[in-house]
């Protein structure tokens, strides 16, 4: 999956900024004590689906553990998968199946969206407008319909980023992107953090672009190795090092909800991670207070 990666409690007096995580079972999710990380938000794997549109639960999940699940009331996501083969396309058709299958299975839970992890996706292509549009006319109108996509920039790295123009294409057809702010292939944490400062200056503009919509940025909080994440060049402390620099005015966005921070790996942060997660998130808190 474009690993992406969130966690923590909505910030007392602004009660907006939030900070979630991707989940791969309901029990990952953490209910600790108050130093430990908790999420604002999930996103929670609910099953793969078919080039038919055909949805699978994942092996950890069942109608009873989404319906024990929404007992916890805390804002959630369906992360639905697919993994396309070479030249593989996903029909119109495919995207009304797998729609009247979501809105069997979500229509009386409280899950509010489902996020589309369709890999690989190396650009916007006129395919996959049909396919979203399919699913999102079956939806009801209570979920939403988001796209998790690879890391946005002017540079052209075939497999690694999207273009911008891919991102404004793809939040044309749906009601969020989550945009998976790592595995770039970044050599060192300098070209790491150029990445991330154009990816995040973009989203705030396609925002503006947008109204009514949001983006959820993908941040790299987890230690396995991949041809494309170097965990001494990806990784939290580069992502607050790159945002110090950006006034009130500029994460307007972060800071009403309109764009959101998540984990991938958000089970797993190490003890490090967690410190950094606190100073981010007191960083925004602080920042935020100055924009409002």
């Amino acid at each position: 999956m474009y690993r992406i990666v969130w966690g923590v409690t909505l910030l007392v007096g602004l009660k907006l900024f939030a900070v979630g995580a991707w989940y791969k079972e309901p029990q990952q999710i953490s209910k600790g004590p108050k130093d430990t990380f908790f999420p604002s938000f999930v996103i929670l794997k609910i099953g793969v689906f078919s080039n038919s549109g055909d949805l699978a639960l994942a092996p950890t999940i069942s109608e009873s553990k989404i319906s024990s699940h929404c007992d916890t009331a805390i804002s959630s996501i369906a992360w639905v998968t697919h993994r396309l083969s070479e030249n593989e396309t996903l029909k119109p058709e495919a995207g009304k199946n797998l729609g009247n299958s979501l809105k069997k299975l979500l229509s009386q839970t409280c899950f509010t969206a489902v996020e589309l992890d369709i890999e690989p996706l190396k650009e916007a292509t006129p395919w996959l407008a049909t396919f979203l549009k399919s699913v999102r006319e079956t939806l009801p109108e209570k979920i939403k319909l988001r796209l998790a996509v690879p890391v946005l920039s002017p540079r052209s790295l075939e497999g690694n980023f999207w273009t911008l123009r891919d991102g404004v294409q793809a939040m044309a057809w749906v009601d969020g992107l989550d945009v998976m702010a790592y595995d770039s292939g970044a050599k060192d944490s300098f070209e790491f953090s150029e990445i991330f400062k154009n990816t995040f200056f973009f989203v705030m503009e396609l925002i503006k672009q947008t109204p009514g919509k949001d983006i959820i940025v993908g941040l790299p909080a987890y230690q396995d190795k991949t041809k494309l994440h170097k965990l001494d060049a990806e990784n939290l402390t580069t992502v607050l090092q790159t945002l110090k620099p950006f006034t009130p005015f500029q994460i307007k966005p972060l800071c009403n909800g309109e764009i959101k921070l998540a984990y991938y790996a958000g089970w797993t942060l190490t003890k490090k991670d967690q410190e950094t997660h606190k100073k981010i998130e007191e960083w925004t808190h602080d920042t935020c207070k100055k924009a409002s």
